[in-house]
């Protein structure tokens, strides 16, 4: 399987991003592998963009961050309780804490200070000080001469128009927080609270000075749908992800009425020509699960069956097709084959899902 990765793409969506932002710094989320495109590679390329902060969710992507030279502050999000952050702290890693005591801890046998960002939870209730304790423990870390607090931040998701006021209400209750906060730091920090739906919806912003686009990055538009079925297309995003492709590997014909498959659960209705790719949902992104297809110079394939290193699929109205002929699993044009979009619709999971499927599965080449 073979995976092409426009960096190109990625440069010019941080200036999409940069737009929409107006004056809030543009902060980028690579957590996941850099959402499947390959986080090294990704990361250089924001690096090259001036991006201010890269953010993710793995000690490990953290450290391998700084192994392969890249110099950009990095914001490690809150992590597993009692782990031994010190080679983090030592890499110059900020670490995203939940309390003043996490921040101390961090600080336990450092060098110098410590640098943190407090995460707040505005509501969410998955990771974060509770709101109503969060000037509390801000204060706490301030006064603590071996931490340095560089920000806050915190995270709103959601998909539906009707969660639209409750966020507003939060994004305000949040920006009051941050600004006591701030009163009690005596400086500026960095204030962060929307990720790439609400910057992409043109959510109040007023009360934060940076955002932290993750999927708009890479091209992926909002899942977000309105009540009444309006979508939210961000105009000038290029997806980064340009195509997944591998080869058929033998060809073989069903004569007309003969059983195949698993179990012989098929019949051919007509003479059905079959290719069988090198790979299945061990090694792709493919999924045992009906109504996916590929594609093969331009004309679908539907799949007959995945494996878990073969796949099946029916090429008989593809036109002449030839072993070793490239198929394409997905492609950002969507005369070549089916896009992200539909691939996700078919395997009824989120774009998302799709990208990340690729880590560890193939090696990406990178255009630009």
């Amino acid at each position: 399987m073979t995976v092409r990765v426009d960096l190109g793409a990625i440069r010019s969506n941080v200036d999409v991003i940069r737009s929409l932002a107006g004056d809030r710094a543009v902060m980028a989320c690579i957590k996941g592998n850099a959402y499947g495109h390959g986080l090294v590679p990704v990361a250089r390329c924001l690096e090259d963009a001036g991006v201010p902060w890269l953010t993710l969710g793995s000690p490990d992507e953290a450290l391998a961050l700084r192994r392969a030279g890249i110099v950009t502050p990095v914001l490690l999000f809150p992590t597993i309780a009692g782990l031994d952050l010190q080679l983090l702290v030592d890499a110059s890693i900020t670490i995203g804490v939940q309390s003043a005591d996490e921040a101390a801890a961090l600080a336990r046998g450092a060098a110098g200070a410590v640098s943190v960002f407090l995460k707040i939870d505005t509501g969410f209730g998955r990771v974060g000080v509770p709101l109503a304790a969060a000037i509390a423990e801000a204060r706490r870390i301030v006064r603590s001469p071996s931490v340095t607090l560089v920000g806050v931040f915190t995270h709103l998701p959601f998909a539906t128009d009707e969660s639209v006021p409750w966020i507003q209400e939060r994004l305000k209750a949040f920006g009051d927080v941050a600004g006591a906060i701030e009163q009690e730091a005596g400086r500026r920090l960095v204030t962060q609270a929307l990720a790439s739906t609400g910057l992409a919806c043109g959510l109040d912003g007023a009360t934060t000075n940076a955002v932290c686009p993750g999927s708009l990055l890479y091209g992926v538009q909002p899942a977000w749908t309105s009540a009444a079925g309006r979508r939210i297309d961000v105009a000038g995003l290029r997806p980064a992800l340009v195509e997944i492709t591998t080869v058929i590997g033998s060809l073989r014909t069903i004569a007309a009425g003969e059983r195949f498959g698993p179990g012989g659960v098929r019949t051919a209705a007509r003479p059905t020509r079959v290719g069988v790719l090198p790979l299945g949902f061990s090694n792709s992104i493919l999924l045992r699960k009906p109504g996916q297809r590929v594609s093969i110079t331009g004309r679908p394939a539907p799949i007959l069956s995945v494996s878990l290193e073969h796949t099946v699929v029916d090429v008989t109205d593809a036109g002449p097709v030839a072993e070793r002929a490239t198929v394409h699993l997905l492609s950002r044009d969507t005369a070549t084959g089916p896009t992200l979009e539909e691939v996700a619709r078919a395997q009824e999971r989120a774009t998302v899902e799709v990208l990340v499927a690729l880590t560890g599965k193939a090696a990406c080449a990178y255009v630009s």
